[in-house]
């Protein structure tokens, strides 16, 4: 049914009606249309039609283009502008692109905010009761921040089962906290006296996994140790281990491990002697396991010992109101690792909401920690290169881009202190690891 209001007519009316200002520019910044409520807030007039909004800047009119960082890193921007008789205005410019993936225009909503909260004001009173409001639920040296309804359902769930003894699965996107998760469930349960031990299936090659799970006897193997070792389930006895992105475990030791569930008893390698052991074992992945079934890539049986219990956390992007909490958690510890006083501008807090965060809390964390580094001045500016455009993110692999972040951040850190071995202890490393790492950017 065709539509006869939608006309461009009405259209321009509508919007010319608005509360709201809009301004649309062209790729170039040119300025192709504004109305009344546009003009009004910024205190411009009918003349910057056809005129370059970069004039404006220029002449300092302007003092903060969104629509220029816009056009510059192709995606939507957001500034809070504090005018000087107290009106708060934040502006919003996002790119509208052709078929072929190319900036065509941009649009520009400026709303006036100023009747709604003092937000410049109140910043620090706003971020303090953000602070105190949420959930810090203590997990040893660690910290859950709850504060959204899914992230306080995923707790409750883990102190109900943290009571009994069942295996539990954990599922999540990398970065989401399911190793803070599983120590949260080990701290609040019947073996929160003995050991909680971490084994990454994915960091430890498949021929050498077997003997750091079961460990060896004496001369099971050339190049063993001629007394053998003791496995990580010898040392996990009456604790918890915590099997982290269990999808990497080799096939041949997921039989192994089934063992150890059913049975509760493994044998090192080159024993015929069976140990019996008490041990609540958790596991993780980020990997969806019913596809890796399906692809014989992992034991449906297996699969169904672990899978006691599910606790499937969200990401970030799907709880935003513990964003601004965890922000403001990560920036206490950081300013007061690095004695570094620093706090959140509105701009920031703001743009930390509308970021994707792929990588979850660990990025959130890591960005915060980057920002506490890198930010001039006492408010923490959003990195610009979290903001790349299209032609940058098809120009570098993920592999590429991780490496410029890394590097960036080591060249940072390396500012702060006197020598390699400082850096490991505060970014929580190995030595080793740093040195690896400055012979491989050359630092």
């Amino acid at each position: 049914m065709k539509n006869d209001f939608i006309t461009n007519e009405n259209m321009i009316k509508c919007i010319d009606e608005s509360n709201d200002g809009i301004m649309i520019s062209d790729a170039e910044g040119r300025i192709l249309y504004a109305n009344e409520s546009y003009l009004i807030m910024t205190k411009l007039d009918k003349t910057i039609l056809g005129h370059y909004i970069d004039e404006y800047v220029s002449k300092g009119i302007i003092t903060k283009s969104t629509c220029l960082s816009c056009i510059k890193y192709q995606r939507t921007y957001t500034h809070v502008h504090h005018e000087k008789n107290g009106v708060e205005i934040i502006t919003v410019s996002k790119p509208i692109f052709k078929t072929n993936g190319k900036l065509e225009h941009t649009i520009t909503n400026v709303r006036d905010i100023s009747s709604y909260v003092n937000l410049n004001q109140n910043l620090v009173e706003v971020n303090e009761k953000i602070a105190h409001s949420s959930n810090d639920i203590k997990c040893g040296d660690q910290e859950i921040i709850a504060n959204s309804p899914e992230m306080m359902q995923v707790i409750d769930l883990a102190k109900t089962v943290s009571k009994v003894d069942a295996s539990i699965l954990i599922l999540g996107e990398t970065g989401v906290g399911k190793d803070v998760v599983a120590r949260y469930i080990h701290k609040n349960s019947s073996r929160a006296g003995n050991r909680f031990i971490t084994l990454n299936c994915g960091a430890i090659p498949g021929e050498l996994m077997e003997s750091e799970l079961f460990g060896y006897t004496p001369g099971s193997f050339t190049g063993g140790l001629k007394e053998g070792k003791k496995g990580i389930l010898h040392y996990a006895q009456n604790g918890t281990l915590f099997l982290d992105e269990i999808g990497e475990l080799p096939q041949y030791l997921q039989v192994k491990l089934l063992r150890v569930l059913e049975n509760r008893v493994y044998s090192p390698i080159g024993s015929v002697e069976e140990v019996p052991i008490d041990t609540r074992i958790i596991a993780a992945t980020n990997q969806n396991i019913k596809e890796q079934i399906q692809k014989n890539k992992f034991r449906e049986d297996l699969y169904y010992r672990l899978n006691v219990v599910t606790i499937n956390i969200p990401p970030l992007r799907e709880r935003q109101s513990d964003i601004i909490p965890l922000a403001v958690h990560f920036l206490k510890r950081y300013t007061s690792k690095y004695g570094i006083t620093k706090k959140l501008g509105l701009d920031t807090l703001i743009q930390l909401q509308q970021y994707d965060w792929s990588g979850n809390v660990r990025e959130l964390k890591n960005m915060i920690e980057k920002m506490v580094i890198l930010s001039q001045g006492d408010t923490l500016d959003f990195p610009s290169n979290n903001n790349m455009n299209r032609k940058e993110m098809s120009k570098y692999k993920l592999k590429e881009y991780m490496e410029r972040m890394e590097k960036e951040y080591l060249f940072n850190v390396k500012k702060l202190f006197s020598s390699t071995r400082q850096m490991a202890e505060a970014i929580g490393v190995d030595h080793s690891t740093v040195v690896r790492k400055f012979k491989k950017y050359n630092l």
